[in-house]
């Protein structure tokens, strides 16, 4: 069968200028738009197996390699807890001042255990909590004291201060235990095969549709096309170009234009821009009468940005 040059492709989008959560995203939507287009699925067969497997993988070990995944939610369960440890503390002080003996005296014995420990809502999370619950263990195993409370108005208050700091406890314990097993590298290595397998999968669906022709990819690759153009919305939000610009800003292609060096024999050699910045050869394709430094091909780069918007469509 005739190569068909009219047949629909997938166009290249830089998926190695994601950044690590919005490849997944990306990924994981390519994966399930995939595993929903059978005719897809069954053209493509072991690609696309490959593909799906590539993507899991890296799906997978992306959470667990997140140390600060949980970062948030500590942070508020540690301030949560700072609350009830001074609420405890600012209790047992006020109850220095009863004017029962036997009360002033439980008080007493209780701010001296708050300074043994040396509680301090400052200190390093799990300093803290190893404090909190040895304080937690003397009082509970003096009988006098546990039944003093109660009278004291403190029950409450040490019920709660238990109850946020085992919390944070567990909370810890969680984020420790999905890193278990975690391989250092282990994300980079998963990008780097999800990447390979995606650009192999474009490349025989854009095979297939040139060769097999009579559009039996075309539902697939619309659906693909669609989320591309949605990705590179955002990496444009981002401030990541979807194109083939480079990192210079306003220049056009790799190096905004090159400054041509004058000819003695040519009198139409055009002079050089005296401002190395403007990165648009003689200015970039216009007169710019007041050298800016910080041009980057700007009004004068033949676009918006030198060379158009995003300086041209990527490929992989």
């Amino acid at each position: 069968m005739a190569l068909d040059i009219y047949a629909k492709q997938i166009p290249g989008i830089e998926i190695g200028r994601m950044d690590v959560a919005t490849l997944l995203a990306f990924m994981n939507t390519v994966a399930a738009k995939g595993a929903a287009d059978a005719t897809m699925t069954a053209k493509l067969g072991d690609i696309w197996t490959a593909f799906a497997q590539a993507a899991n993988t890296y799906d997978v070990v992306y959470n667990p390699s997140r140390k600060d995944l949980l970062s948030d939610v500590l942070d508020k369960m540690d301030d949560d807890r700072d609350k009830s440890q001074s609420a405890w503390h600012v209790a047992i002080l006020a109850q220095l001042k009863s004017p029962n003996a036997q009360k002033q005296w439980m008080a007493q014995r209780l701010v001296q255990l708050y300074k043994d420990y040396h509680l301090d809502t400052g200190d390093e999370y799990m300093k803290q909590t190893t404090n909190i619950s040895q304080m937690l263990q003397v009082i509970e195993a003096d009988a006098d004291i546990m039944a003093a409370l109660p009278g004291m108005g403190l029950d409450d208050y040490l019920t709660d201060l238990k109850a946020k700091n085992e919390a944070f406890a567990a909370k810890m314990d969680e984020r420790t235990t999905g890193t278990i097993g975690a391989t250092t590298g282990a994300v980079a290595a998963a990008r780097a095969e999800v990447e390979a397998k995606y650009r192999t999968l474009v490349r025989m669906i854009n095979v297939v549709s040139s060769y097999e022709g009579g559009g039996v990819l075309d539902q697939f690759i619309l659906v693909i096309t669609a989320e591309i153009e949605h990705y590179k919305q955002i990496l444009a939000r981002k401030g990541v170009s979807s194109g083939s610009s480079s990192s210079n800003g306003g220049n056009s292609g790799d190096n905004g234009g090159s400054t041509p060096t004058p000819d003695p024999s040519n009198p139409d050699t055009p002079t050089p821009d005296p401002d190395p910045n403007n990165g648009g050869g003689d200015n970039g394709g216009g007169s710019d009468p007041t050298p800016d430094p910080n041009n980057g091909g700007g009004d004068n780069g033949g676009g918006d940005n030198g060379g158009g918007d995003d300086g041209g469509e990527g490929v992989f």
